[in-house]
């Protein structure tokens, strides 16, 4: 009974990738998916070959029977459902993204081991993995981790939406718990 409890505290709970969906704006969604789709050529194999296929099942667009025929623009636009409502679309994506800013990719991954957090070796493909933990450090807001990165990389051109973005896909977390604790602690103060 003993093993059984300890097996279930260990047991990390997963929210699927397309739940960033729930933390990102529509513009910023439609902005990394043109900079992937624009940039497919300078992406891993094994991202590109799964994003092109998924266009290309999955996405229609009008005058192309190849959806991955359409210009890039068009294909962002026509992909933003794609990626709301597929997990393995939104990881593939955000994978192919995190490989096209190597150096605020290293920047985080460097960060993010200091605060201890538990992390995938950087080499690793996080679109592998089983989805988003939802336990996210209480004190590593957004913007503590977001000055943090800017402090390490002086005069970077990366929006804060790139840096929040690259410590969800590094750290493989969504501050989901923190919003459940903000819900329960704002119930309760009423």
């Amino acid at each position: 009974m003993t093993d059984q409890t300890e097996q279930n505290n260990e047991t990390a709970e997963y929210l699927p990738f397309n739940a960033i969906n729930e933390f990102m704006r529509d513009d910023y969604r439609l902005t990394v998916l043109n900079e992937v789709i624009t940039h497919l050529d300078r992406v891993q194999p094994g991202p590109r070959k799964m994003i092109a296929a998924l266009i290309s099942q999955r996405v229609k667009i009008p005058g192309f029977r190849n959806s991955n025929l359409a210009p890039a623009a068009m294909k962002a636009k026509n992909t933003a459902t794609l990626f709301q409502q597929s997990a393995e679309f939104s990881a593939s994506i955000i994978e192919a993204w995190s490989s096209l800013h190597p150096q605020l990719k290293e920047t985080v991954f460097s960060l993010l081991t200091e605060k201890a957090w538990e992390l995938a070796p950087l080499e690793v493909d996080r679109s592998r993995l089983p989805g988003f933990q939802v336990h996210w450090p209480k004190d590593d807001t957004f913007e503590v981790l977001d000055k943090a990165v800017r402090e390490r990389m002086p005069g970077t051109n990366e929006s804060d939406d790139d840096i929040s973005l690259m410590v969800v896909w590094i750290g493989n977390r969504l501050p989901y718990d923190l919003y459940l604790e903000e819900d329960a602690s704002g119930a309760a103060s009423e």
